[in-house]
């Protein structure tokens, strides 16, 4: 196999199965699994964008503050095809100076492109039962410092990228950010300004750098399987946010898609002809909102 690109991928991580949610179509569960010998577990966005990526034919390059779970992540890819070019780096987004050592690490032989799906439950930033659905009266302050470590981990990878992506002939980008971007929910205030911080920041990028032949994609995903909805307390937040949009998911079971379905979608983005700008998905039976 001849890869087309090289494709940094922040966020990837692994959580244990606590909870199986089924999709409403097929009642198969949503999450996307990931198998390292006997052990089983949800992959997160992060992962399911490496591995969609390496059986799409391009060299991937792995990053999290887990090397465990780099190991994994890798083990899986290059079991599903022996053809796979995964390389690995265990680094703190939090540390600039790990970064700027990162982005000298990559080669050049091939362009390289850069999908950022860092995010509360990524690993690089953590908040409480995994939980950012809260009333404004009972958010802490760790929560506004995680949340808007997220946008600035974003911002200072770019700035680290940016000299390598503007020598190149084209670079693509892919930030994942949340439909939470663009629909506001009740116990959602602090999420999704943070979520429209990053999606606005990105917007804002596109224009400035499209010149460069640098094409950023803004992916807004609604809720996905990665293991950050399997703790009760998220559940029931989650199912009375629901209830103001007119669904019972209290009853009916919430509604996820899984991780390989935004992984297909950053497959699609960086091979098309065109230069996507934003794509908006969401679970079949999740609200289909796009605005507050």
């Amino acid at each position: 196999m001849n890869p087309k690109a090289q494709v940094l991928i922040t966020g990837v991580g692994l959580k244990p199965i606590n909870y199986v949610f089924t999709d409403l179509i097929t009642g198969q569960p949503s999450h996307t699994q990931i198998q390292v010998y006997d052990q089983y577990f949800k992959a997160n966005i992060g992962t399911a964008c490496a591995y969609e990526l390496a059986m799409a034919g391009f060299r991937v390059h792995l990053v999290s503050r887990s090397e465990e779970n780099l190991v994994r992540v890798k083990k899986c890819i290059e079991h599903h095809s022996a053809e796979a070019v995964v390389d690995y780096t265990s680094c703190d987004l939090n540390n600039e100076e790990k970064i700027t050592q990162l982005v000298n690490s990559i080669g050049d032989d091939l362009p390289l492109y850069w999908v950022q799906s860092v995010g509360l439950g990524g690993g690089t930033v953590k908040v409480k039962d995994d939980n950012p659905y809260l009333l404004i009266e009972d958010i802490p302050s760790e929560l506004v410092e995680a949340e808007l470590t997220v946008l600035k981990n974003t911002i200072t990878l770019m700035q680290k990228l940016l000299p390598r992506f503007r020598k190149q002939k084209e670079t693509r980008i892919c930030i994942i950010s949340s439909m939470s971007a663009i629909r506001s929910v009740i116990s959602g205030s602090m999420h999704m300004a943070a979520k429209g911080a990053i999606s606005r920041f990105a917007n804002a990028a596109m224009l400035e750098l499209a010149k460069d032949r640098i094409f950023i994609t803004d992916i807004r995903p609604g809720g996905v399987d990665t293991g950050m909805y399997d703790s009760e307390i998220v559940q029931k937040t989650v199912s009375k946010i629901s209830s103001t949009y007119g669904y019972d998911w209290g009853h009916e079971g919430i509604r996820l898609m899984p991780p390989s379905a935004v992984g297909k979608m950053v497959v699609s983005v960086l091979t098309s002809e065109a230069h996507i700008t934003s794509v908006n998905m969401v679970a079949r039976g999740q609200w289909p909102h796009e605005g507050s």
